[in-house]
């Protein structure tokens, strides 16, 4: 790890400042809202009941509605305390981490195919365990930043490496949404001319993204014997040197040539692409675009690292002993570096408040002034005394009186000043209202899905095998494989030019039979190919693997502990004679997966006696109900990122993932007929689910009891006496067949879907 001593100075300095009071820091944030609030002659709103307060706060911090017990439990306490034991428990909870996931997933634009289709999608799984594992041990801020900016290695060592590769081969569009993100500042323009509306001209674009454009996303091998054994002579030989000595001679049979060879490699690397992320900066120098039209530098001229003079009084940070990503990490980070600190900041006060402080958020610029310039300063100090600690901000705001006042609920027009009498009446993002419905359908909503936990570790394992595997060959095993992969690959590629032919004679005959059996010998060519690389290449290194592991051996040539005791593991429980990787890596994903299983079938009897399912029916529909709890109602966090086109998270508005906080909010006709026809209501009224369990245990207590548990579960208040005159004769219809009506109006009420 990098740890460089700007880095250490500035943790050492942090350190020295005492953690901020909870009671002290949200009275001062009272105080300065109130004194802007009195300045502007402004009446703050009146504190919010009890019942708007637990909606609220488990929607600002769990992102969800709270439960029906939930809600009554907090609505029945006395205790004077309660609402700051609450913010404390829902900081401290699976649902915080799922809720701000979400939120940081918008911002750093988390995609589960990242680049190159599915094959990213190890690279997500890393980057994504990554940022939920940094939320649920609560990892600072800055060090988060710094894990992100200076990641290298490989996916299944270190996450964070999903920065880079989310940003493929694209390292000046990284430096753009690099400064957006964490620095609030646009500086796209700047790439390709002197920026139009604000100081940025091309030339500091350069010198920013100097600093970053070294981190490669690398298809390559990153084991030096094996890059010798494959790279030769002309050019090649400066890649080889790259991973440490000079390029082998790589001696090819008759009929076998350079082009093949290189084929046969990229096949062979495949499973691996997108999984390795090199600092490369001490070879890979930036050059200006052939076109740069500016005096003060020549096209293409190589570029120095150098942070503009705007942000930073020398200039220069990569000092001696320092490579250029860790010293601009420790600069941005740095709480010397104001802008870094406002940011962060301005984003929690957004999050919880509805509107931030700075608006918008990533478009600061030396002239913009903050609505309140001195409660922007106190968050920052704030932000500063607690290490940047984010739950230590969100903390002091959750418990302001400023925070827990009535929602504001008039629209704030485009430029207008908002003073915060109250936080903004918002309307849910898409993940909250879905959220929301995976709290109403089933019992503990925040627990994290097992199965998409097996997901991701079965993707990473597989990597990290086969990148393993693949390292464990000598230089000389490499080459003679490399070679029999080129020699099948020629032999394939002769079957399928033979099988166009038949395809086209076929086709002239229009002989049916034949057509398809041409097709499916030209479509069987990508699986047959894997199939080769993996029995020539992988299976050979897995031998190894099980070689020194019978031998007691396997350390001597992988230092990770716990990997040789999952190999060693995995070939007891197999026949390491006969297995082959592809056969281990099932073997070890079944493991993974039959305790899963055995925890679904003892759920599944427990929920049986629960409910006293007895007949077969039954036992078939409570199977159906809990198998879909489990693959389809999953928190959005644990769901395909974004989720697919047609799903209820896209109807309402989840971002694609393409650009900053690509999030709506805008009401379509598209959603209004998901919630008329769509699958979610049909759902809820399932009877093993939470809200229509809750339904029928009030149906005893007659219609009222039934409206007030669907208002205490949708809304977290009891119904109102019109609204019960409204509902009351559908909820008492006697055969209950229009009891799910209740259910549906309230879903479809404005007030659910709002913040208030």
């Amino acid at each position: 790890m990098k740890i460089p001593l700007l880095i250490a100075t500035s943790a050492l300095t942090l350190a020295a400042h005492a953690a901020p009071d909870l009671k002290a820091t949200a009275a001062k944030i009272d105080e300065l809202v109130n004194a802007k609030l009195a300045k502007e002659k402004i009446t703050p709103n009146k504190p919010a009941s009890d019942e708007v307060f637990v909606r609220r706060v488990y929607l600002d911090v769990a992102g969800r509605i709270p439960t029906l017990h939930e809600t009554t439990e907090f609505l029945k306490s006395s205790d004077p305390e309660k609402r700051a034991k609450l913010i404390d428990r829902l900081l401290a909870s699976d649902g915080y981490v799922q809720n701000f996931y979400n939120y940081w997933a918008d911002i750093l634009r988390l995609k589960s195919n990242m680049v190159g289709g599915g094959q990213s999608l190890p690279a997500f799984h890393a980057y994504s365990n990554w940022l939920k594992d940094s939320l649920r041990t609560n990892k600072p801020y800055d060090q988060m930043v710094r894990d992100v900016v200076t990641a290298d290695g490989k996916t299944y060592e270190n996450g964070a490496v999903g920065f880079y590769i989310r940003d493929y081969n694209m390292p000046l569009d990284n430096m753009a949404v690099t400064t957006q993100v964490f620095l609030g500042t646009s500086m796209v323009c700047a790439q390709c001319h002197n920026h139009p509306f604000d100081k940025w001209t091309q030339m500091d674009y350069y010198q920013m993204a100097a600093h970053t454009y070294g981190m490669t996303s690398s298809n390559g091998l990153t084991n030096p014997l094996l890059a010798q054994a494959i790279y030769g002579g002309g050019t090649a030989k400066k890649k080889a040197t790259r991973y440490g000595g000079a390029a082998g001679k790589f001696d090819m049979p008759e009929g076998i040539e350079k082009k093949d060879v290189g084929r046969a490699m990229t096949e062979i690397l495949r499973p691996l692409r997108y999984n390795t992320v090199i600092d490369d900066s001490h070879r890979k120098a930036l050059r200006l675009p052939h076109d740069y039209q500016y005096s003060d530098a020549k096209p293409k001229q190589t570029i120095e690292p150098l942070i503009p003079a705007s942000f930073s009084k020398d200039g220069k940070i990569a000092k001696e002993g320092h490579s250029p990503i860790t010293a601009y990490a420790a600069w941005m980070t740095s709480k010397e570096n104001p802008r870094f600190t406002t940011v962060i900041a301005n984003r929690l006060w957004k999050k919880l408040m509805g509107q931030g402080l700075i608006e918008p958020v990533d478009e600061i610029t030396d002239s913009t002034v903050p609505s309140n310039p001195q409660l922007m300063s106190f968050l920052e100090d704030t932000m500063k005394a607690a290490n940047y600690d984010m739950k230590a901000l969100l903390r002091g705001i959750l418990n302001s009186a400023a925070y827990q006042r009535e929602a504001y609920t008039k629209d704030v027009e485009l430029g207008e000043i908002y003073n915060f009498p109250g936080p903004l009446l918002r309307r849910m993002s898409a993940e909250q209202i879905w959220d929301s419905m995976v709290a109403l359908y089933k019992p503990n909503p925040d627990t994290p899905s097992i199965e998409t936990k097996i997901e991701a570790e079965t993707s990473l394992r597989r990597v990290e095998w086969l990148d393993r595997a693949l390292n464990s060959l000598s230089p000389k095993e490499l080459q003679q494989y490399t070679v029999k992969v080129a020699q099948k690959q020629k032999e394939l590629a002769a079957e399928v030019r033979a099988a166009q032919e038949k395809l086209d004679a076929a086709t002239k005959e229009k002989d049916e039979d034949a057509i398809r059996e041409a097709r499916r010998a030209i479509q069987s060519q990508r699986k047959r190919i894997d199939e080769a690389v993996d029995a020539i290449v992988y299976d050979a290194g897995f031998k190894r693997f099980a070689e020194l592991a019978d031998a007691g051996r396997l350390n001597e040539i992988i230092k990770d502990e716990a990997f040789v005791k999952e190999v060693e593991l995995v070939l007891k429980s197999g026949k390491s004679e006969k297995l082959s990787l592809e056969g281990a890596l099932g073997l070890l994903a079944k493991q993974r997966r039959a305790k899963h299983q055995e925890q679904i079938k003892s759920r599944t009897k427990a929920d049986a006696e629960r409910f006293e399912v007895t007949s077969k029916n039954e036992k078939t529909s409570l199977a159906a109900w809990e198998n879909f709890r489990d693959t389809y109602m999953l928190r959005a966090a644990d769901l395909r990122s974004p989720a697919p086109n047609g799903h209820f998270l896209r109807e309402f508005g989840q971002s694609d993932r393409e650009l900053v906080q690509n999030s709506r909010d805008e009401a379509s006709v598209s959603q209004a007929l998901m919630l008329l026809n769509g699958k979610v209501f049909t759902n809820l009224m399932n009877r093993y689910s939470v809200i229509a369990r809750s339904m029928d245990k009030a149906k005893k207590d007659g219609g009222e009891a039934v409206i007030d548990s669907v208002y205490l579960s949708l809304l977290s208040r009891k119904a109102s006496a019109e609204e019960k005159s409204l509902l009351k004769p559908i909820a008492d219809n006697a055969d209950g067949t229009d009891r799910g009506d209740v259910l549906w109006t309230v879903l479809n009420t404005r007030q659910f879907f709002f913040i208030q």
